[in-house]
């Protein structure tokens, strides 16, 4: 009888030590699933609809950009119109990054993928490649919509050689003046007059 108690009990123990180890090995494993899921691969950019402007040239003088990139549209959904404004979500491969400034609340933190749900009057599709144009509101990124998401023919696009002078000169509106001719086609002439303007009565002060 002794023996076979003894028998039960290492069984027993055997058992508990098993289990001990597996639920140790389960509780390792979540924890490793936790940390790596804390990472984000996606950078979230509110819609700051109410802006009377958007674009690249926005303001009486050229507001400072926040973060511009070049991208590639992965997917736009449908419209959504449940809140008090029209609503379109899309999704843009970040592919290089042209401006990245943080600031108080935001910074870009080599994210592949942007998402925001101002896509409402963009008209671009899936595989479109786009320079997109953030600025900074309330220590975040945001982006007026519209003429914020420019779609360009290929990564040596016209505009984009005046926009890298611009950022370059540190959005000085002189370095546009050569090229103003470029945005009748984004209708955003009027826009490159403005700043252009605004820059020449700052500089006669």
């Amino acid at each position: 009888m002794k023996t076979i108690l003894q028998v039960f009990i290492g069984l027993n123990l055997c058992v508990i030590m098993c289990f001990r180890g597996s639920a140790q090995e389960k509780i390792d494993i979540k924890s490793d699933v936790e940390i790596s899921s804390d990472h984000s691969d996606t950078l979230t950019v509110n819609y700051t609809y109410w802006w009377p402007q958007s674009g690249p040239f926005i303001g009486q003088c050229g507001e400072r950009y926040a973060f511009v990139f070049l991208g590639t549209i992965i997917s736009v959904e449908e419209e959504d119109e449940r809140l008090h404004y029209i609503s379109k979500k899309g999704v843009i491969k970040i592919d290089s990054v042209l401006v990245a400034n943080a600031i108080k609340k935001d910074r870009y933190e080599k994210q592949h993928f942007f998402v925001s749900d101002c896509f409402e009057d963009i008209e671009v599709a899936e595989g479109d490649l786009v320079i997109v144009f953030c600025y900074e509101y309330e220590g975040n990124y945001s982006i007026p919509g519209a003429k914020s998401v420019l779609k360009i023919t290929n990564d040596e696009d016209p505009i984009l050689e005046p926009i890298k002078r611009y950022i370059a000169s540190k959005q000085n509106a002189f370095v546009l003046k050569k090229d103003i001719a470029l945005w009748e086609k984004y209708d955003l002439v009027s826009y490159v007059k403005q700043i252009i303007s605004c820059k020449e009565i700052l500089e006669k002060q």
